[in-house]
């Protein structure tokens, strides 16, 4: 069985694309240092449906889904080509599977999207495809749908889902408002996120499907799951027929003490 190779990040907020933190200077270097897919299909936890809906524009255009952040946000650009042959195939490879799927030619794309590719691939010349998550779909079929994507999709295509490993809003907007100095790393956090290692090294598809309950202070590390969900699609997609995949922590920081901004590659060796 072929190694498959996916990517997950925590995008943070959209000005991670231009503040001087430890996440941004990453993601700056990582298209230089990593090997140039042929062609992204990314799976953005802003990026939220009915159903599985997968993007066919022809180019896409930045969304600047967020406000009260710096002007110059708002005049950043981000519009790489699409690929709209790739993405009807995955969507007739999804459907024929029995998963529920529309195609969609919006060219919006949002903050969780564009802001980390604007960092890797700031030339915008790496083709796009994106599948939204679904309000419809639980645990089980969020993983169903990274199986299959680890099944169906070529070698030189990259699977990049972005999300955060941690994200506790009320808890990073309390500090901001209240904290003075540096910001202490809350516990909670700290212990989430090595359990969430942990588990992706050792555990399977039953522990994952349900880690609500099995990592500790998941419910306080992601009061609603979207933007977990990313991580558990690139587990499922990395891990095929049960194979337990390699974990590369590539970067791990944390903002404002609740705030992972953990890129992990799985199964990130060469092939």
């Amino acid at each position: 069985m072929r190694k498959f190779r996916s990517l997950f990040i925590s995008h943070g907020a959209p000005s991670t694309v231009i503040d001087d933190i430890p996440a941004r200077h990453f993601l700056e270097q990582l298209g230089q240092t990593m090997p140039r897919p042929r062609a992204i299909v990314l799976i953005s936890a802003h990026n939220i449906a009915r159903k599985t809906v997968v993007g066919t524009a022809v180019q896409w255009q930045e969304w600047h889904d967020f406000g009260g952040f710096a002007p110059e946000l708002y005049q950043m650009q981000y519009r790489p080509s699409g690929a709209p042959e790739l993405a009807l195939q995955i969507a007739q490879a999804l459907v024929a599977d029995g998963q529920d799927v529309a195609i969609s030619d919006d060219t919006a794309l949002d903050h969780g999207a564009w802001v980390p590719l604007k960092l890797i691939y700031p030339q915008a010349d790496v083709p796009l495809v994106t599948i939204s998550l679904s309000h419809t779909m639980d645990n089980a079929a969020h993983w169903a749908l990274g199986e299959r994507l680890g099944q169906i999709l070529p070698d030189d295509v990259l699977l990049m889902t972005s999300g955060s490993i941690t994200h506790n809003l009320r808890d990073a907007f309390s500090r901001m408002q209240n904290a003075v100095g540096e910001y202490t790393v809350e516990q909670y956090a700290s212990e989430f996120i090595a359990d969430s290692y942990l588990a992706l090294n050792t555990q399977g598809k039953a522990f994952w499907l349900d880690w609500q309950n099995r990592l500790r202070h998941a419910h306080r590390a992601h009061p609603t799951p979207e933007h977990f969900l990313p991580l558990l699609i690139a587990r499922a997609a990395a891990g095929m027929e049960g194979e337990a995949p390699s974990v590369t922590p590539l970067h791990q920081s944390i903002e404002l003490g609740v705030l992972g901004m953990d890129v992990i590659g799985l199964n990130w060796g060469p092939h």
